[in-house]
């Protein structure tokens, strides 16, 4: 393959296609014709010798090869970008972008959701999605362009210097039952928290977390109650005996709405910093720097009001 066969168009093209999974979607995101867009696919297909795309129902799944090609792509789309419009602040009011964010349902509820409506003030044509994302996955969907921010509450080890990271908030474990829980009744000792029945929710790893310390300590927590979601988690909780431990960000927003209590942890709070971490083809994009910002800012926002 020579240079001189790839011009932007294509990249562009290939962009909005890894971005969109549809050939349609990606005609109207472009303002061309879903004829001009499958053409300018065939001819990609050509280039680098390999189907990039296949088709899965509606959607179109990038192959191996597009999800290596992906970073690069995007790193070159916005250098150009960068020289031609060098003069030209960014403006978010004008910027028409669609991001993904990989994190747990409680990071959904904490980031995401205050996230958009920041964002509908502010840059009505930027978009966040969420997907759901933990540990080395979100670090694998970083790397192939499935998502372009992921909330960390793991301490997830930064596997190369490609993964960038930056520091949230520290925020900690709560355990939450109903008003009428034995445990809530009384400074629980650890073999209370043992004998105890405890949730944990898919995704998010409050539980194996809360475990692990009392592990460390020479206790060992019954093997708990797998749930889907937190919604699941919090109606057995309420119905039951059974504890669920959740972040402190996410128990706010629990406690404000329904009957739960904290219960006290006999071995002290579990501590959980929380970091956001995105791929380095993305540090000279104006737009993801500057929702990357915005996210800060609502963390600052939920810092003030609690």
């Amino acid at each position: 393959m020579h240079l001189r066969e790839v011009d932007a168009n294509l990249l562009v093209i290939l962009d909005a296609l890894l971005t969109d999974a549809s050939v349609t979607r990606a005609a109207e995101r472009l303002g061309r014709s879903a004829s001009a867009v499958s053409h300018a696919l065939a001819k990609l297909r050509e280039i680098f010798s390999d189907e990039l795309f296949v088709r899965a129902g509606q959607k179109l799944v990038p192959t191996a090869k597009a999800q290596e090609l992906a970073p690069t792509v995007h790193v070159i789309l916005a250098g150009m970008e960068s020289l031609l419009r060098q003069d030209k602040p960014f403006d978010p009011t004008l910027a028409e972008r669609d991001f993904f964010i990989a994190a747990s349902e409680g990071g959904e509820l904490i980031m995401v959701q205050p996230l958009r409506r920041r964002l509908a003030a502010e840059a009505p044509n930027v978009r966040v999605g969420w997907m759901a994302g933990s540990g080395e996955d979100s670090i694998d969907a970083l790397r192939n362009s499935r998502c372009h921010f992921a909330v960390d509450l793991e301490s997830t080890t930064i596997p190369a210097p490609d993964i960038r990271s930056s520091k949230l908030f520290d925020d900690h474990l709560v355990v939450l039952g109903r008003p009428g829980n034995p445990l809530a009744a009384k400074s629980p000792r650890p073999e209370d928290f043992t004998r105890a029945t405890h949730v944990a929710v898919n995704g998010l790893p409050a539980y194996d977390l809360l475990a692990r310390k009392f592990a460390e300590a020479g206790y060992l927590l019954p093997a708990p109650e797998k749930v889907s979601s937190v919604l699941v988690g919090l109606l057995l909780a309420l119905n039951s005996d059974a504890v669920l431990t959740v972040p402190t960000s996410l128990a706010q927003i629990l406690e404000k709405q329904f009957s739960l209590v904290r219960i006290e942890q006999p071995l002290g709070p579990v501590g959980l910093p929380v970091r956001l971490l995105w791929h380095s083809s993305y540090d000279r994009d104006e737009c993801h720097r500057w929702v990357r910002g915005e996210i800060a800012q609502v963390v600052g926002d939920r810092a003030n009001t609690g």
